[in-house]
Order: structure tokens, then C-alpha cells, then sequence
């Protein structure tokens, strides 16, 4: 493996198979650690996954924007400077689309995609005051969108104190996140991502939570048949939108099959 060249934290796990690679890019506001149980898991290729700038409280660096085409140039950057080869793009909630994208600029870095839980912007523009709490109330809310069962985090007092004595509304309502928030309602993007889908022809995965308030999961499924060729599609039971996190058992069977296969 070349030398790593990034301008923002990242994480690697060498497992010793550098002709095989896996990429992960998180969800709005998010970071490499939520897909830490794949990480800890995953010993068959080796592993990667980046942090974006404005997302996690990380600092914007050099004249960097704060949009998906800046996420996705910093991603094919990655690639291009690591000089990873036989790559299968993860991408979580809003990180499908910023994979999206930097498939549609460069295709031919990468092998495979994989779609977990796709946002549409647009479509999700009600739950702004949910994604941006400014309470406690709203932020348990918030926990309600992505869970399928969130009192697996409410019903435990121990948990529910600590986390009402770390919440900061300021952590969601960063300027930041809210230009973020708005350049992902742009109708330009949601037509280079529309254009992007319908460009793929390399191997594609869609995976969705059974019941999914962020996605809804009948439409995601009728346009990725419609809309990405040869996609193969599936949904775990008892998730919702952090589907890895909620049946990582079942997420993992389809999810290695895929990358391996």
C-alpha cells in the first residue's frame, strides 16, 4: 500500500489484502465509528473509512466546501493517492450519496457499490426539526427516526441521564450542518444522483431496515429495480435506519456474500 494521503482523520484496518479493498463513507453528521462493528468484524480485505469535513464536530480545512461533490472529490482523491485497486464502496444514509457521485465522476476506480439506507433529501425535508433538535425531547425524537426499537437506548435510566446531561444543541445546529442540510436539497444534486444510478453497471447492493422512517422502503425498493441495472435488494427484520447496528447478524450474511462473491 502506497502511503495514505488525507486531509482529515480516517481509519484503517490492515488485514493483510491490499488487492481487495473496502471504503466506507458515513451518514450527515456522522463518522467512520458508527460503522464500527463491520470494522471489528471485517477481517477478508482490507478496510477503510473517512471522515467528512463539517460532519462530527471536524474542522473544515484549505478551501474545502461543504457539499456531496466536495465529499466525493475528497473519496476519489483518497483512492487515487492510496493507489487502492479492487474497491467496494459502503455507503450509509447520506453517504450513498456521496458514493453516488464519485461513482458517476470516475467509475472505473471502483468494483462494487453497496447502498445501505439511502436518503432522499427532499423527501425528508418535515424532519428538519427532528435532525436539528434543539431539546432533549427533539433529540429523543431524533433517536425514534433512526431506530426501530429506540427504547433499547430510553428504557435504561443510566443511559438516559448521561445522555441528558451530554446533550448540546449546539452539536446539531452548528452553521455547518445547516449549509450541509441545504446543499443536499439541491435540485442539481438530486438529478446527478438520479444520473449517477442510472449509470451504474458494476455490482450494486441495496440493503434496508424492515421499517425505516427516514426511508420508505416500498418506494426506495420500486426505484432502484427501476432506476439501477441488475441491483440486488434486500431488507433485514426488526431494523430501521441504522440497519447494521440493529441486526448486525443478518446485515453481515448479505453483506459478505456480496463483497466476497
Amino acid at each position: 500500500m502506497s502511503k495514505v494521503i488525507y486531509d482529515y482523520d480516517f481509519i484503517f484496518k490492515d488485514n493483510n489484502n491490499a488487492e481487495q479493498n473496502v471504503i466506507f463513507c458515513h451518514g450527515f453528521n456522522s463518522s467512520p465509528n458508527s460503522f464500527k462493528l463491520f470494522q471489528n468484524y471485517w477481517t477478508k480485505t482490507n478496510y477503510y473509512a473517512l471522515q467528512f469535513p463539517g460532519c462530527n464536530k471536524t474542522a473544515v480545512l484549505k478551501d474545502h466546501q461543504i457539499s456531496i461533490y466536495q465529499y466525493a472529490k475528497l473519496l476519489i482523491e483518497f483512492v487515487k493517492n492510496s493507489n487502492l485497486k479492487n474497491i467496494t464502496l459502503i455507503g450509509h444514509s447520506m453517504g450513498c450519496m456521496i458514493i453516488s457521485i464519485a461513482y458517476m465522476n470516475h467509475p472505473d476506480l471502483f468494483n462494487k457499490l453497496i447502498y445501505i439506507a439511502p436518503t432522499n433529501a427532499l423527501k425528508n425535508r418535515h424532519l428538519k426539526k427532528y435532525y436539528f433538535a434543539k431539546d432533549f425531547d427533539s433529540y429523543l425524537k431524533f433517536l425514534d427516526l433512526l431506530y426501530y426499537d429506540s427504547s433499547i437506548f430510553t428504557s435504561n435510566s443510566n443511559w438516559l441521564n448521561q445522555a441528558k446531561q451530554n446533550f448540546n444543541a449546539n452539536d446539531f445546529n452548528d452553521p455547518v450542518l445547516i449549509k450541509l442540510r441545504d446543499s443536499l436539497e439541491q435540485d442539481q444534486l438530486q438529478k446527478d444522483i438520479i444520473k449517477a444510478h442510472s449509470l451504474i453497471n458494476i455490482p450494486t447492493l441495496l440493503v434496508l431496515g424492515e421499517d425505516d422512517k427516514l426511508v420508505n422502503r416500498a418506494e426506495c425498493l420500486d426505484y432502484f429495480n427501476k432506476q439501477v441495472k441488475n441491483v440486488k435488494t434486500c431488507w433485514i427484520a426488526k431494523t430501521g435506519h441504522m440497519v447494521f447496528d440493529e441486526n448486525f447478524d443478518e446485515f453481515i450474511k448479505v453483506v459478505e456474500d456480496f463483497i466476497l462473491y
